[in-house]
């Protein structure tokens, strides 16, 4: 089964081709995969492990139990048939009838771990023919199809089919995780434009929300994000582990360094990209917000982020601040808040309701969370099975303790205490596509701490060693919905252009 091999190393300079044969055995391709520095060589290790292993095999024939691969070759075999014909109107027809984000469940997660990269080749062809037949449509002359009826068509579409959305939890300064994530779906170009954020989370998006993406090359680089002070261990911290927490006259340098001064319908405007960081009320009659262009437009980023940094009992509640119609700074609403972790992490259902998303793909380190965190690349593994049933037991003794609290404590530290609780537990930390660190367990002091250059750098690379087999997972199940958001970008310009 054995075939020649035009693949380069992840160690080396010398390509995978180039050496001899016994040294392309899965133990070898394995230990690339395990020390690729960058994308490329990752997946050239990947597929040639696919090869080896018979996998190949698997993704080039169609039948598989896991999915109804006879809808899907009868609709790639229709598409392209209508396309070969050049009979417009029968494209329209096929593509009216549905354009479905799960046709026959193609995006079945375990679809994607039978292979080290990627999955049936038949899934490839059903999103490749939607997306050049949508393509194709847009081309069409106005004597064959007018601009309203192509603009009707397109939105109807894409609000069927949804969109995705990336979703980056509180963490601390793991953040750097985030960071590894951001850059790897960048460098590939799939970074989903709706993304949300809270605590570091709400960081890494107010990084992605206000640089355009040619600001974006070689951003993450320990030496340009280090969040804090600089800081390299002395001898006590070498020798004990023991670190000092940041400072938190360090913070504001920090947002001012990495967040440009904009608003979040500047952001919009610059970008493109549409950002939401959460924030959770002080008071107790108030509501959570879900920060963004649509719900608070003029609010300004950096001041968002700070709220939803602020950590209780080590931060002062932050007041927003907003810039109103002659530029001026003044104070937006007279509530304070604090950190969005304790209301909306994961704000899937706020996200649905704005943007009309129905996929989500989850950056998780929050550390709280990640021993109950549903992996689909582990999702038989580990501490998932006692971790959900812990979460089951904590959140009905809560319910147990509501009636007392409310009536006898409502204002103490308990009250409180037990009101974070419930918002921590009530929500629903699943996505998906889920990326979550290797490592399950952290300790809580090192979530203040600073992090040395390498230690940042390899933070980096581990986020971005995660994401590397999710990637074509990520590519294909977001494809149809890019290819619609391309289109219709296009289309709206193009109106713009012709009324100026």
């Amino acid at each position: 089964m054995n075939q020649p091999l035009n693949l380069a190393p992840a160690a080396t300079d010398h390509p995978l081709e180039a050496l001899p044969e016994t040294a392309l055995n899965p133990r070898t391709l394995r230990q690339r995969l395990r020390e690729a520095t960058d994308y490329d060589s990752w997946a050239e290790a990947a597929k040639a492990l696919d090869r080896l292993s018979g996998r190949e095999v698997w993704k080039q024939r169609d039948i598989s139990a896991l999915y109804d691969y006879r809808t899907l070759r009868d609709r790639v075999d229709h598409l392209r048939a209508v396309r070969a014909a050049n009979d417009h109107h029968g494209l329209v027809f096929a593509i009216e009838e549905g354009v479905h984000g799960n046709l026959g469940g193609m995006g079945k997660p375990l679809l994607y771990n039978k292979a080290r990269f990627g999955t049936k080749q038949l899934i490839r062809d059903y999103v490749d023919s939607v997306s050049d037949a949508l393509r194709h449509i847009e081309t069409l002359s106005e004597s064959e199809m007018s601009l309203a009826a192509k603009l009707d068509l397109f939105r109807r579409a894409s609000h069927c089919y949804g969109r995705s959305a990336l979703m980056f939890s509180a963490g601390g300064t793991l953040m750097y995780f985030h960071f590894g994530v951001a850059k790897a779906l960048l460098e590939q170009g799939i970074l989903p434009r709706v993304l949300s954020g809270s605590s570091a989370g709400a960081i890494t998006v107010s990084i992605l929300g206000t640089h355009t993406d040619a600001e974006l090359e070689g951003f993450f680089d320990a030496r340009n994000v280090r969040f804090g002070e600089e800081w390299t261990p002395n001898w006590f911290e070498r020798s004990t582990g023991i670190r000092r927490m940041f400072r938190a006259s360090s913070f504001e340098p920090t947002f001012d360094r990495l967040i440009p001064d904009l608003t979040f319908r500047e952001a919009f405007e610059l970008t493109g990209r549409h950002i939401s960081i959460s924030v959770s009320p002080c008071e107790r009659h108030h509501s959570p917000r879900l920060l963004n262009a649509m719900t608070s437009p003029h609010v300004l980023i950096r001041s968002a982020v700070r709220a939803s940094c602020a950590i209780p009992g080590l931060f002062e509640p932050v007041q927003l601040m907003a810039r109103d119609a002659q530029g001026k700074t003044v104070p937006y609403l007279r509530s304070r808040w604090i950190d969005g972790l304790f209301a909306a992490d994961l704000p899937a259902k706020q996200l649905a309701r704005l943007y009309g998303t129905n996929h989500y793909i989850v950056s998780m380190i929050n550390p709280m969370m990640l021993p109950t965190f549903r992996d689909h690349k582990l999702q038989s593994a580990g501490l998932q099975p006692l971790g959900k049933a812990a979460k089951a037991v904590a959140r009905s003794a809560l319910k147990s303790a509501d009636v007392y609290l409310g009536k006898y404590l409502p204002a103490s530290s308990l009250g409180v205490v037990n009101k974070v609780a419930h918002d921590l537990l009530s929500q629903d930390y699943v996505g998906d596509i889920s990326i979550a660190p290797k490592r399950r367990l952290f300790s809580p002091l090192r979530l203040l701490s600073p992090f040395s250059y390498e230690e940042i750098d390899a933070l980096v690379l581990a986020g971005e060693r995660q994401v590397w087999p999710r990637i074509e997972m990520i590519r294909i199940c977001t494809q149809i919905s890019r290819t619609l958001e391309e289109i219709l970008g296009r289309l709206d310009r193009g109106i713009v252009d012709a009324m100026e």
